[in-house]
């Protein structure tokens, strides 16, 4: 029984996944575990609480992306 779920579990695809642990938000992103906690905390991004788990919303990450500004080259060093 339990090798038949975690097959199915192996099978999710990346698109399927909904919410992500703070660690792997930072890892995903580039950004720092302040950083991210700080983007939670004033409301940039939404996350969900799983006992003592934080859960980030992929959703709300990639809305907070979609408003950052393009990166624009500047004079070279």
């Amino acid at each position: 029984m339990f090798d038949k779920e975690f097959s199915e579990m192996k099978s999710i695809k990346e698109s399927d996944i909904k919410y992500i642990n703070i660690a792997k938000t930072c890892h995903l992103y580039g950004i720092g575990r302040t950083y991210c906690y700080k983007l939670l905390s004033d409301g940039s991004i939404k996350a969900k609480k799983l006992g003592g788990r934080t859960l980030v919303s992929v959703d709300s990450l990639n809305q907070y992306f979609k408003t950052l500004p393009d990166y624009k080259s500047g004079n070279a060093l």
